[in-house]
């Protein structure tokens, strides 16, 4: 899974934890085996110096007593040496013998059974007397730096062991959250593939004992959504056969009407039923998109065609519309009748009406010079209608702007509230096909 709409994915926040506890325990681990390792190495090596020191002080000192230590210093052969010795005489400091890498200067000058750092920190000396000359003593001597260097591979190797080990768990972990994740997508696919409306199309068991409350809410979810519909479709329906009789009885009224009227009003009654017979188209076009949900019926169509010039004779309505668009003709007129409708209200003298296209997208922009709106009611409105929040705050007060949403939407396109200088600006997009 990964980030979208930037909202941080849940797998890979578990998996930054699980790294970075991976790294954290590495360094714990790190710091607890350097101050154990460093205790006991030097006292393994301490232990190991004495030993070395007392085997080589039998030897040495039976060398010694036949006067052989200075012949058994100077053969030797090249190899890496991590003990020396050294006999010296500690009241005069004189180095009587030595191993060949020892060093030419005496290490301590005092008799010392336990192992301790030289002055200059560079051995660990432990030295022995001989028993039968008092004024010689054996030094017997390890190098600090072989004690660090030992003291350091001990670290870097539980270091590193720990850190793979770390690494090799956070893997692991991040494997079983991946697969625990699943159950969660495939409910997430089942909810988009889901229709209220339609029981079979319901989400199935849930698959983890944590997914049970979740599915349980999206079923009643989907029981509320679909008694609505039902609900809404049944009023639909009920109100569509409130309006065709009036509608119908109006139209046959006033074709009544131009058969006895007088020639002069002929034309006022004309237009007066073509209003009657549009509205009527427009009113069956609304309740049966929002009955039914069912696609608008598009057909190529002249913008200009469709402006109620006659109902806005106030209005000063100027057109760039050359290109027909592929709409439905009767929500269109609907949702131009409402925004025209908005802006005599809010005192608009002249609009402006532009359509065009490009890269395949319709394209209607209607602006007013009327009272505008001020920036914080027009943010007001852009979220109210991006949540569709249709009026349950009184953020989206009226048709017009409600009207053109949902016939947008419906058209599979967007509806958006462009900032100007003055007035007022509405704009709306939408597919070609």
């Amino acid at each position: 899974m990964i980030q979208r709409n930037g909202l941080p994915s849940i797998l890979q926040r578990v998996t930054r934890t699980l790294l970075v506890m991976a790294l954290l325990w590495a360094l714990l681990m790190a710091g607890v085996v350097r101050l154990v390792t460093h205790h006991e190495v030097d006292e393994l090596m301490d232990q190991s110096l004495i030993e070395s020191a007392e085997i080589l002080h039998s030897v040495i000192a039976l060398l010694h007593q036949q006067g052989l230590d200075q012949a058994m210093a100077q053969t030797h052969s090249e190899y890496e040496e991590h003990l020396v010795w050294q006999i010296i005489q500690p009241e005069t400091g004189l180095l009587v013998a030595q191993s060949h890498k020892a060093p030419d200067r005496p290490m301590q000058l005092t008799l010392a059974p336990e192992p301790r750092d030289t002055p200059d920190g560079l051995w660990r000396v432990v030295s022995f007397g001989f028993q039968n000359d008092p004024q010689h003593i054996l030094l017997v001597a390890q190098s600090e730096e072989e004690r660090v260097e030992a003291r350091t591979e001990a670290a870097t190797y539980t270091l590193v062991g720990t850190l793979l080990m770390g690494l090799l768990m956070t893997l692991l972990l991040n494997l079983r959250v991946r697969r625990e994740l699943k159950p969660l997508a495939r409910l997430s696919q089942a909810v988009q593939a889901c229709d209220p409306l339609r029981l079979e199309t319901l989400p199935k068991s849930p698959e983890r004992a944590e997914l049970v409350p979740m599915l349980q809410a999206i079923r009643e979810l989907g029981q509320r959504l679909a008694q609505r519909i039902n609900s809404e479709r049944a009023f639909s329906a009920h109100a569509a056969h409130a309006l065709r009789t009036p509608l119908a009885g109006i139209d046959a009224q006033l074709a009544v009407a131009l058969k006895e009227a007088p020639e002069s009003l002929r034309p006022r009654l004309t237009r007066t039923r073509e209003a009657a017979t549009r509205l009527s188209r427009v009113m069956q076009a609304l309740l049966t998109m929002f009955r039914s949900g069912g696609d608008p019926q598009r057909q190529p169509v002249d913008v200009a065609d469709l402006l109620p010039i006659q109902a806005f004779s106030s209005l000063q309505i100027d057109t760039e519309a050359d290109l027909p668009v592929s709409v439905d003709p009767d929500l269109l007129a609907a949702v131009l009748f409402n925004l025209l409708d908005n802006a005599q209200r809010h005192r608009a003298r002249r609009v402006q009406l532009r359509v065009s296209q490009a890269d395949g997208i319709n394209r209607l922009r209607l602006q007013d010079d009327g009272e505008g709106c001020p920036p914080e009611r027009l943010q007001s409105l852009r979220s109210a209608l991006e949540r569709q929040d249709y009026g349950s705050d009184g953020s989206t007060k009226g048709l017009g702007l409600v009207l053109a949403d949902l016939v947008v939407r419906a058209h599979g396109g967007q509806m958006t509230l462009p900032a100007v200088e003055s007035g007022f600006c509405v704009e709306l997009s939408w597919p070609q096909d």
